[in-house]
C-alpha cells in the first residue's frame, strides 16, 4: 500500500487518478478546493467498496492561507517515511487576467507557484519514504517563451500564452528539483484529454473551442496508465507521455533558466513556507 497526495481530483484526470489509486488499495489524499464535490467523490468510492482509503483535503491553490490550512491536514496524517507519491495535476486556464488575493497571476500561481510550495512542503515526508513527485504537464509548454523580465506572463496578458508559459516552467522546476534532491521528478504529458480544465472559469468561445479540440482525445482514465507505470516502476526522471520518454522544450534544460526560475519561486514562496 502507498500513501499517494493528489490535487485536483473533483474531475478529469486527478478523479480517474483517484479511483485508480483507491481501487488498488493505496490511501490516497485528495486535494480539491470544493468541499461539496469532494463529499461526492467520496461517496462514490465508499459506493463503490474500494479496498483504499480516501482522505479530502479542502484547499484552494489560489490562496496560500488555504493551501497552508490543506497542508496542515495532510501533515496531520503523516508519519515520518509514510508519502510515497506526491501528484500535482491541478491547473485552471481563467478567461480573463486576474490577481490573487497574494499579488500574483492566477495562472502562476495555481499552476506553478502552488505546485512548487506543496512539493517543497511535503519534501521530508517524500524524501523519508524515497518518493516520487509527479506534475501534470502539456506539449502545450513547447509554445511557451521563457522571458526573464516576465514570469507571471503580465505584458500582454492572454490566458493560452499564460498556460503555455506555466507548463514550461513544470517541466523546468522538475528539471532543477531533480538534481538537488534525492527523489524521482516526473512531468507527463498526457495527451489531448476531453476534461474541464478548458471549459471552467473561460469564456464560451474557448470552451467551444476546447471541446473541439479534445472531441478525439482520450478519456481521463485513458490516461492512469502512464502515471502508475511511473510510480511503481524504477523509470528515470524526465518528460513523459504514454509510457515513453518525450522531447521537451531545449530552455526547459537551460540550467541557468531554471535556477533564476526557482529562485524567483523560492523568494515568493519564502513568506509561506514552513521552512523557508
Amino acid at each position: 500500500m502507498k500513501t499517494i497526495v493528489i490535487t485536483g481530483v473533483t474531475s478529469g484526470i486527478g478523479k480517474a487518478l483517484v479511483h485508480h489509486f483507491v481501487k488498488q488499495g493505496n490511501r490516497v489524499f485528495g486535494v480539491a478546493r470544493n468541499s461539496e464535490r469532494l463529499k461526492t467523490l467520496e461517496t462514490d468510492l465508499v459506493r463503490e467498496n474500494y479496498k483504499g482509503t480516501f482522505v479530502s483535503v479542502v484547499a484552494d491553490l489560489a490562496s496560500f492561507k488555504s493551501l497552508q490550512e490543506g497542508v496542515r491536514t495532510i501533515k496531520s496524517h503523516l508519519h515520518a517515511g509514510t508519502l510515497d507519491v506526491l501528484i500535482n495535476n491541478a491547473a485552471i486556464v481563467p478567461k480573463q487576467h486576474k490577481i490573487t488575493e497574494d499579488g500574483y497571476e492566477l495562472q502562476y500561481q495555481v499552476n506553478h507557484l502552488s505546485v512548487v510550495f506543496l512539493t517543497l512542503e511535503l519534501i521530508d515526508y517524500l524524501q523519508a519514504a524515497r518518493g516520487k513527485v509527479l506534475v501534470t504537464g502539456s506539449d502545450a509548454h513547447k509554445r511557451a517563451r521563457f522571458a526573464y523580465d516576465d514570469l507571471q506572463g503580465l505584458k500582454r496578458y492572454h490566458a493560452l500564452r499564460s498556460y503555455c508559459r506555466t507548463k514550461l516552467y513544470n517541466v523546468m522546476t522538475t528539471e532543477y528539483l531533480k538534481t538537488h534532491y534525492n527523489l524521482s521528478f516526473y512531468t507527463v504529458h498526457p495527451g489531448r484529454v476531453k476534461t474541464e480544465i478548458g471549459t471552467k472559469d473561460t469564456s464560451r468561445f474557448y470552451a467551444f473551442m476546447w471541446r473541439l479540440f479534445t472531441r478525439k482525445g482520450y478519456l481521463p482514465d485513458e490516461t492512469v496508465d502512464t502515471y502508475d507505470w511511473l510510480i511503481n516502476q524504477d523509470i528515470k526522471s524526465g518528460y513523459y507521455h504514454q509510457k515513453a520518454p518525450r522531447e521537451s522544450l531545449l530552455i526547459a534544460s537551460n540550467q541557468k533558466a531554471q535556477k533564476y526560475l526557482f529562485d524567483e519561486t523560492h523568494k515568493a514562496l519564502t513568506p509561506f513556507l514552513t521552512k523557508p
